[in-house]
């Protein structure tokens, strides 16, 4: 399944950098200093330290809501999918939901993830998964900055570089997972699927699969 989780990444990487591309050449034009100050501060993001304070906190709440019967009603449950969701410009916590996915039609180079295909369990649902530090630096600095911009369109392209970067985090954090076994408690179905969408944004993204 390495092909595939490659497909992901690169495809990640190159949005995220189609959207630094856009803001460098805003601001070759723009003396805007909250535009400014915002790109800077994506570009002093340590990525190597928001990978390890992650999967520490996502060990942490599997076993402290995901594997315990007061917030999980069918520990053996099987599925196949977590799809994890976040509040956008305003929010970098994400929450877990367990998926039974209907993956049937799906191919390697499809990279979103139609609702018609989630259904929604009961065993994981709305549980604390990890806070994305890319994401919550943006909401965190970002409150009231927002008029200080020319215009929300700027605002707009300041969170897509965000968060293409915090999914390119994600699929290396989910890596990470994979290997170090952090979901073998959970009765996985395989191919298992992992996911990630902005909270009322529409299309889910596959942001990794366990084989």
């Amino acid at each position: 399944m390495e092909k595939v989780n490659d497909l992901i990444l690169n495809n990640f990487l190159e949005i995220e950098k189609e959207a630094k591309e856009i803001i460098v050449t805003d601001l070759q034009d723009s003396e805007n200093e909250a535009y400014n100050s915002f790109y800077n501060l994506w570009k002093n993001q340590n990525r190597e330290e928001h990978e390890n304070l992650m999967i520490e906190e996502l060990e942490i709440n599997i076993e402290k809501y995901w594997l315990v019967e007061k917030y999980n009603k069918d520990i053996e449950k099987s599925f196949n999918m977590i799809y994890f969701e976040h509040g956008g410009l305003y929010g970098g916590e994400l929450e877990a939901f367990a998926i039974d996915f209907d993956d049937s039609d799906r191919k390697l180079s499809e990279f979103e993830i139609d609702e018609d295909q989630m259904e929604y369990l009961d065993n994981i649902s709305c549980l604390p998964a990890f806070i994305s530090p890319t994401l919550y630096h943006l909401t965190e600095n970002i409150q009231g900055e927002e008029d200080n911009f020319d215009d929300f369109i700027d605002v707009n392209n300041i969170y897509k570089l965000f968060e293409a970067t915090a999914l390119v985090e994600m699929n290396k954090l989910f890596k990470r997972a994979d290997e170090e076994n952090v979901f073998e408690k959970l009765n996985l179905k395989k191919p298992f699927y992992l996911a990630v969408a902005e909270h009322d944004a529409g299309t889910s993204k596959l942001i990794y699969v366990i084989e």
